[in-house]
């Protein structure tokens, strides 16, 4: 995924998200004219600059439980100051394609039938546009975390993909991800299992430097423990 300038991000991460998560990190309401179920979280993401730095950044989810099964339908909040002051920002058709199955993963994870949801995603970044499947496994324990009306704990970041039934797949740039999350004032960072070492990186001494907990996920129950310090 390409963001922007690092500065940006680091102000989202210490203030931004701070009044976000105030209003939106798990909210739950009822639309008395359709009787429809409208939940809404906040989750934050590690992600590439376009010079190639780490920075973090966040993703709203809405989810609107129908009152008749016609889903499962997602749409992509870009360009648009709905869900927060801030512009969502565009998406590339990967992103929205890891998303649309981090949704899918995360309804067969709980058991929902996914037709009877409509989920809603905005991208709060400084980017123009945000590429890649690294943030789908986010996506996919903020989704479940909705629906469980539970919340993403504080200090503890993921970067990874998911996939249909629950494994998390290896991302790239995670020495510059574990640099970008100690920059937003992240002390926990969750990765794929199996990506601390590899022949591209050894992230244990960088992660020590920063003061910073890596643990390693292999599936999105393992995962939803970590960020929501809850099981389902």
């Amino acid at each position: 995924m390409m963001l922007g300038e690092p500065s940006f991000q680091t102000w989202i991460s210490r203030s931004y998200f701070v009044i976000l998560i105030a209003f939106t990190s798990l909210s739950l309401g009822l639309d008395l004219a359709t009787g429809e179920q409208r939940f809404l979280i906040t989750v934050p993401l590690l992600s590439m600059s376009s010079q190639n730095i780490g920075t973090t950044n966040y993703v709203v989810i809405q989810a609107d439980r129908l009152s008749n099964p016609v889903g499962p339908e997602i749409q992509f909040n870009e360009g648009s100051r709905a869900l927060g002051r801030f512009r969502g920002g565009a998406l590339s058709e990967d992103w929205k394609t890891a998303a649309y199955i981090a949704v899918l993963a995360a309804c067969e994870a709980v058991g929902e039938d996914p037709r009877t949801w409509s989920v809603t995603l905005k991208n709060v970044s400084s980017a123009y546009l945000s590429e890649g499947p690294s943030a789908s496994a986010a996506i996919a324990v903020a989704m479940v975390a909705a629906l469980k009306r539970d919340g993403i704990l504080p200090g503890v970041v993921m970067t990874g993909a998911v996939d249909l039934i629950g494994r998390i797949l290896p991302v790239g740039a995670l020495p510059e991800k574990i640099q970008g999350a100690a920059a937003g004032g992240f002390s926990t960072v969750l990765i794929p299992q199996g990506q601390t070492k590899t022949r591209d990186w050894d992230l244990s001494p960088l992660a020590e430097d920063l003061r910073v907990t890596i643990v390693e996920v292999s599936t999105l129950r393992e995962a939803y423990e970590r960020m929501t310090g809850k099981s389902y």
